[in-house]
């Protein structure tokens, strides 16, 4: 007998929250398998796109492989299509890689940049909606300054120079935040001097991040901004984009040839075909259990909508806001709903029943950040920025992805250039590990001559017999030929503290044990096995744990 479908279009935040609770729940249950439809073979960290339109991280750094969140769940099924409509009555969504029925369908395909059809945006701006605009926005702006820096007619050299964001939303603030960031790198590069390159934020409204309710803390970001050269233009709305400019309503120009729009979310256009009641910015009417609501009127109790993609007011939050926690929270009400239509949970439970907000945090750039928390911690700074990256980490965790925590902890602490993170650059200097190859050999010598008894009076700080030589033999070995060097260094800082506890103080174990910590950098790297080993052990066992990513899935097909 066939298994049923529950088919989830879209692979956001939404989605993916909604796949990994079905896929937990329906675990052992054989008459079930979640469909996950995207476009992409990945699911996109929306939220971290305008880091990426910065150059603060790389592309990979918010493009998490589906086959890696997934490749446990036995029961989800990857399918990379595009959905192009959806039957009703027949219970099918047809795609670009044929038809697929369902049992029940859950619709959470994102949002999409409003423009509201303001003349010259798409033609001449740039929007940041996907991992696609923020990579033509990071090639577009790193061209344009380097053209600037060229040029000397002043007039052109003024629209190659002028970064232009408009809205001073979540995403304009933070991509102004990361733009001042990038500011200093640019004109290191380019031979310019900081204030030559401008940076305008424009709002058609009298407050920035008006979705504050705190205004303070959007005051405090305000004259962040301000403080650090940003030419904040209140009341000022756009009617126009040129080639060469951005068009006030008062007729007056800003010239740039570098203008992002960023004022605006309504749903993609796409769902508009698929029957569904329209509401606000075109999104899908839902009721308060998540269920769509058809053209007609009328509530489709097999069809559900969570994320960007839905429209509904909440008693709680009033409508409900286009963030990840908006999105969890109706995935969690969809992915409850539809277990409690197959029997498997207590009761139908509607959003305001299981929503939970616990409040936000804006980063300004890689060095400041606003943030409210738990409807009673405000607070901005250096705290504040520590709080963001946990709030994202806390997602990963949610959807228990250690491989994601662990490349996010690299790439925003670890690795990152210029200073960009809120250390300021202290924990990510990456050195060549080449200088650390002296100090490995002479700490597997060390070990390897403990073990024989040749360190003379040093013998005494050690011992002889048992385990303990073989563990230092083995140490030694491993450290002399740079194979398994982080766990070869962590098994030396044990044997010196071992030695410490049972032999008393002596300073070579401080040696060792500081020793030991700066080969934990790679240092088998450098004319050591690791430099093979290591890569082949990530491929052999990502590809046993996770299976094998691709740039396209079609698991209904195996």
């Amino acid at each position: 007998m066939p298994k049923k479908n529950i088919v989830i279009v879209g692979a956001g935040f939404g989605g993916v929250f909604a796949t990994k609770k079905l896929a937990k729940k329906l675990k052992h249950n054989s008459d079930y398998q979640i469909v996950l439809i995207d476009k992409h073979s990945y699911m996109t960290y929306m939220t971290e796109i305008h880091e990426v339109a910065a150059q603060r991280v790389e592309p990979e750094h918010v493009k998490d492989d589906l086959q890696h969140l997934f490749g446990r769940e036995k029961n989800v099924k990857l399918v990379t299509a595009e959905v192009t409509s959806v039957d009703h009555d027949k219970q099918v969504v047809s795609t670009t890689r044929g038809d697929i029925p369902y049992e029940k369908l859950v619709i959470s395909v994102g949002g999409a940049s409003n423009d509201f059809g303001t003349p010259g945006v798409k033609e001449y701006g740039y929007e940041l909606w996907s991992i696609e605009d923020s990579l033509r926005i990071r090639e577009a702006i790193e061209n344009n300054i380097a053209a600037g820096a060229a040029e000397s007619d002043p007039k052109k050299r003024q629209e190659l120079l002028t970064i232009a964001v408009v809205g001073s939303g979540f995403t304009g603030a933070e991509l102004v935040g990361e733009f001042i960031d990038q500011r200093k790198v640019l004109a290191q590069t380019y031979k310019l001097d900081e204030d030559e390159i401008k940076i305008v934020m424009m709002e058609a409204g009298d407050m920035v991040l008006k979705m504050l309710s705190d205004r303070s803390l959007a005051d405090r970001a305000e004259k962040y901004m301000t403080r650090h050269g940003v030419d904040i233009r209140k009341n000022s709305k756009v009617t126009g984009v040129d080639a060469e400019s951005v068009i006030f309503a008062d007729g007056s120009h800003l010239p740039t040839k570098n203008l992002i729009w960023t004022a605006g979310v309504c749903a993609k256009k796409v769902i508009s075909t698929w029957g569904f009641q329209a509401g606000h910015a075109g999104r899908i009417d839902v009721d308060d259990y998540m269920h769509a609501i058809n053209e007609d009127g009328k509530t489709n109790p097999n069809v559900y909508v969570a994320g960007d993609t839905m429209n509904y007011v909440s008693q709680k939050t009033g409508p409900v806001p286009q963030t990840v926690e908006g999105a969890e929270n109706a995935a969690k009400a969809v992915a409850n709903n539809i277990l409690n239509d197959l029997g498997k949970a207590k009761e139908a439970k509607t959003f305001d029943q299981v929503a939970k907000f616990h409040g936000y945090a804006v980063s300004i750039g890689s060095h400041y950040t606003v943030a409210a928390l738990m409807g009673w911690m405000n607070f901005s700074g250096f705290f504040a920025s520590l709080a963001k990256h946990g709030i994202n980490l806390y997602f990963y965790s949610q959807i228990k992805s250690a491989f994601a925590i662990f490349h996010y902890m690299l790439d925003e602490f670890f690795r990152t250039k210029n200073g960009r993170n809120p250390f300021r650059g202290t924990i990510s200097h990456q050195g060549n590990t080449l200088w650390a190859l002296p100090l490995r050999i002479f700490l597997g010598v060390f070990w390897m001559m403990t073990a024989l008894g040749g360190l003379g009076v040093h013998d005494a700080a050690y011992w002889q017999g048992g385990l303990m030589p073989f563990l230092s033999i083995l140490t030694g070995a491993f450290l002399l030929v740079g194979i398994f060097t982080w766990p070869a260094a962590a098994l030396s800082i044990i044997l010196a503290i071992f030695a410490w506890i049972f032999n008393g103080f002596d300073i070579t174990q401080l040696f060792v044990i500081f020793g030991s910590i700066a080969l934990m950098n790679g240092a088998g790297r450098n004319f050591g096995v690791d430099i093979a080993l290591v890569p082949l052990m990530e491929k052999v066992f990502g590809l046993a744990w996770y299976g094998k990513a691709k740039s396209q899935y079609d698991d209904l097909k195996k």
